[in-house]
């Protein structure tokens, strides 16, 4: 299953508990954002770790079939070079290798047992692996060939993701430079255009509303100003910088990976370093 509810549950959960513990005593500040950051920092944590999980699985599994072939070509049966190769380490791989071995061992059919065991795997690859070896053994191929035709299919895959990688580097990295570009223009506006705005608009707004104007359409000075709250930009600046990370990252892992949950990485740091920035220019040089 491609969300699995029990894991991602406990996840949420942490999430909405360190939201409500954050929000009871970031309650009526300016950091009323932070909650909602610390509710999904899990959830993208989560999902980088299964993310990361599957790409281990991946690597492991061209040594396995490599292994595989090996033991076939000195003579092996299928039966007993699983036996063997279920006593390797192939990290997270290692379960699912000693399964496939218990199953080809209690007669259930390797074509099978294959599909069976790596079905929840949630590898894209290792299913269209398995259904390369599937399809090359019901077409008449032996063990040797099949496992051959299988690694080169990995190999190939893995030669078109490191092309991929490479020649997307420089997107990602203009990517990464036109959003903090994006950032350096909020810092400006905040601290050198929005004090010379809210002040014009106080002036203007006052005037307005008790000094009118007079026959040449211009503001009649008042004696008392209307006192108006400020606007908190600052509020709305940061809100404009979390969405535009969470939205930025998965782009970013789509374009360099072709995966959007590969992008969360991505919105962690883009999230977390523009923060920092934003929050340390205005601190430092916003006027008081």
């Amino acid at each position: 299953m491609l969300f699995d509810v029990r894991y991602y549950g406990r996840w949420i959960l942490l999430g909405t508990a360190i939201m409500l513990v954050s929000f009871v005593f970031l309650q009526g500040t300016s950091f009323m954002f932070i909650p909602f950051v610390l509710f999904i920092t899990p959830l993208m944590y989560a999902f980088y770790l299964k993310n990361k999980v599957v790409k281990e699985l991946e690597e492991n599994f061209r040594v396995f079939l490599d292994d595989l072939k090996d033991l076939l070509q000195g003579g092996v049966t299928i039966s007993d070079a699983l036996v063997i190769t279920s006593r390797n380490d192939y990290g997270p791989l290692s379960v699912y290798v000693k399964r496939l071995a218990a199953k080809v061992r209690i007669g259930i059919p390797f074509e099978k047992a294959m599909t069976v065991t790596f079905a929840n795997t949630n590898s894209p690859l290792i299913k269209k692996i398995i259904l390369v070896i599937n399809q090359t053994l019901r077409a008449g191929g032996n063990f040797m060939r099949v496992f051959a035709v299988a690694i080169d299919y990995v190999d190939k895959v893995e030669k078109l993701k490191s092309q991929r990688k490479s020649r997307t580097t420089s997107a990602i990295i203009n990517s990464y430079l036109m959003f903090y570009v994006f950032v350096l223009i909020i810092v400006l506006m905040h601290i050198f255009f929005l004090p010379m705005l809210t002040q014009q608009m106080s002036i203007n707004m006052g005037q307005l509303l008790e000094g009118g104007f007079d026959v040449t359409g211009q503001p009649i000075p008042s004696e008392t100003q209307t006192s108006q709250p400020p606007i908190d930009y600052k509020w709305h600046f940061t809100n404009l910088i979390i969405i535009q990370a969470i939205f930025a990252g998965p782009m970013i892992g789509k374009i360099s990976e072709d995966s959007f949950v590969a992008g969360l990485k991505h919105s962690a740091i883009l999230l977390l370093t523009s923060l920092v920035l934003y929050f340390s220019a205005i601190s430092i040089m916003a006027p008081k």
